[in-house]
């Protein structure tokens, strides 16, 4: 509150006017001296602006001085959980409440109040810190930055009716004026204060970032927060999975001793207290409390704060102090944050030794599958040429016996041969897949330029004839002009021919298959288009697995082994293309795949 003496000789506004200015009429005259003093105001304060929050009551009353008489000036801001107004000086016996009062009406209803005589308003409470017994008149005006509250502005007056409507215009400006600049204040304060807290915590993520080794980075913590926080001790413990136990693992300025016997299990003694619930406690004076167990005499103050990771605790980290009531609220907001540090610091360092073990177990592992899989693949290649010659054999006597060589067969013989060639044909091809997938996984070491358009009607008429039988027609969209590709001929032959045939073997009875070659940049892009049974759009992503089928009955409808798309991914990826679906279900499908344009490589010399 600042109290100003009355002036004597001012009984009314000073007339500046000019001798032009004052024909106007009395309105014209009254407006233009509210003007005169607004602006008046408002320039000393502009003068007086200052970013000290303790300074700023003492120069407002002198700025407001200048247009209104009044003898006592306030400033209260709104708390932090927007409760309560508190004057700006902290008095801490005043504390109204949103809705006490003069003031607090003001704030609960974010309007400014002109009362005549406040000791005929009910709303009115006696604070004599604020306003002595003898204030009978009061102007209040809120504190707004945009549309938060963040406190009242007062002035009063022992005589009654002392403020007028220009008064609260005033007023109301002033503390539109005020708001700004308190905010502004405030906001310096907040970020003097978040520097000071940044500058710790960058340190201390300099230190945990220096070493993964637990001991070395704990020692580091410990040290570094002592210093800064000007602090007796400060200690971190970890908790024993097994016991249940808390034990310092670190600490700072905290004898051998104590160290050495400090042992708490959960819910035992401060620290086992935010162990166990996970919340920070802070002891302000250790003398005060019966059941503070004491492993250090010479502790007065205590604050504890658990390190959590994702809400699992897995210890705490403490300061004390030899002196009652040595740490605030920011302290702990400083250690709270720094507990999440240390505990994510602890949590990654762990973790990296666990991943270093992991590391070397997979490496080990992977050694051993690469091994797996090379036997694997041997294997498949010699199963695959040991195949190969026997059934040649057996096709070769099938069609020996069906030519009738080894003498007449009748009809039901015939059948059973014919039979078995169809089946023997199925195995042959079924092993030609399984080899041309081991192929097809190579690297390419000759790669020439090749004619998509030659090599895509090749296919088709090979094509041609089972086309027929099935009544599916052929469509060819290639243009003439298309610049060659890199690769392998007899390879990229082979894509066509199994989505020709995936094409032909899901077609209907009179469907369409269409083969369209396209310049797309770098790239020439080739699509396969049927009108088949679609596929669904959950499965398309496996389609290309080896093996893989959409379902069952397909299988035992349109026979195959999966191997045909695996076989045609394959070879497209080792050319450095792409292969992909488009499908609806019952629509037909689309086949894509991209191969990259021949670049013709200039002798070097």
């Amino acid at each position: 509150m600042v109290l100003l003496g009355m002036d004597p000789e001012r009984k009314s506004p000073v007339n500046h006017q000019s001798p032009s200015q004052q024909v106007f009429p009395s309105q014209s005259k009254r407006e233009c001296r509210a003007y005169e003093r607004t602006l008046s105001v408002l320039s000393a304060l502009a003068e007086t602006s200052t970013l000290a929050l303790g300074e700023i009551t003492a120069r407002v009353a002198n700025a407001a001085r200048r247009g209104l008489d009044f003898e006592h000036l306030n400033l209260l801001l709104m708390d932090e959980e927007q409760s309560a107004l508190m004057p700006l000086e902290h008095n801490p016996e005043v504390k109204l409440s949103v809705g006490q009062g003069l003031w607090g009406w003001v704030a609960q209803h974010g309007a400014p109040l002109n009362v005549a005589d406040v000791s005929q308003d009910p709303r009115h409470v006696v604070v004599p810190s604020l306003w002595p017994p003898d204030v009978r008149s009061a102007l209040i005006a809120p504190l707004m930055v945009g549309d938060r509250l963040i406190g009242v502005i007062d002035v009063a007056s022992s005589r009654p009716h002392a403020f007028d409507a220009d008064d609260q215009r005033l007023v109301t400006i002033i503390g539109q004026q005020l708001a700004v600049t308190i905010d502004n204040a405030r906001l310096y304060q907040e970020t003097e204060r978040r520097l000071r807290e940044v500058s710790t915590l960058y340190q201390l993520a300099q230190q945990m970032n220096t070493s993964l080794d637990v001991q070395e980075m704990l020692d580091s913590i410990v040290h570094s927060l002592k210093r800064t926080m000007g602090c007796r001790g400060c200690s971190i413990a970890l908790l024993d999975a097994v016991d249940n136990a808390l034990e310092i693992c670190a600490s700072a300025g905290i004898d051998s001793k104590w160290h050495r016997d400090f042992k708490l299990q959960l819910g035992e003694g401060i620290a086992g207290r935010v162990a166990l619930e996970g919340t920070p406690v802070y002891v302000a004076d250790a003398l005060q409390l019966d059941d503070f167990i004491f492993f250090d005499p010479t502790v007065r103050s205590l604050l504890t704060v658990p390190l959590s990771i994702k809400q699992r605790v897995i210890g705490t980290l403490t300061v004390d102090s030899d002196q009652p009531n040595a740490f605030s609220a920011a302290d702990e907001r400083l250690l709270t944050i720094a507990a999440t540090q240390v505990a994510i610091a602890i949590e990654n360092a762990r973790l990296y030794a666990s991943l270093e073990q992991r590391a070397q177990n997979l490496a080990q592992a992977y050694a051993e599958l690469k091994i797996a899989d090379r036997l694997k693949d041997e294997l498949v290649q010699n199963v695959s040429h040991e195949l190969r010659t026997p059934l040649t054999f057996l096709k070769g006597y099938v069609e020996l016996l069906l030519e009738e060589e080894a003498g007449p067969l009748n009809a039901e013989q015939k059948k059973y041969l014919e039979i078995l060639s169809e089946k023997t044909d199925t195995l042959t091809q079924l092993v030609n897949n399984i080899m041309s997938l081991q192929y097809a996984e190579q690297v390419l070491e000759q790669k020439g330029p090749i004619s998509l358009t030659q090599l895509a009607r090749r296919a088709v008429r090979g094509c041609m004839a089972t086309a027929r039988k099935n009544n599916i027609n052929l469509v060819e969209d290639l243009p003439p002009d298309l610049p060659p590709v890199s690769g392998d001929e007899g390879k990229l032959l082979q894509v066509f021919n199994n989505l020709l045939g995936n094409a032909i073997k899901f077609s209907p009875d009179g469907g369409e298959i269409t083969v369209t070659l396209e310049d797309a940049g770098p790239m020439v892009q080739v699509s396969v288009s049927d009108q088949g049974i679609g596929i669904p759009k959950d499965k398309q992503g496996h389609i290309f697995e080896k093996f893989y089928q959409v379902d069952g009955s397909i299988r035992r409808r349109f026979g195959g082994a999966g191997l045909g798309l695996a076989i045609v991914k394959h070879i497209v990826e080792a050319h450095q293309g792409q292969v992909w679906v488009e499908s609806d279900l019952g629509q037909g499908s689309t086949f894509y795949f991209t191969l990259p344009k021949y670049q013709k490589r200039e002798k070097s010399g």
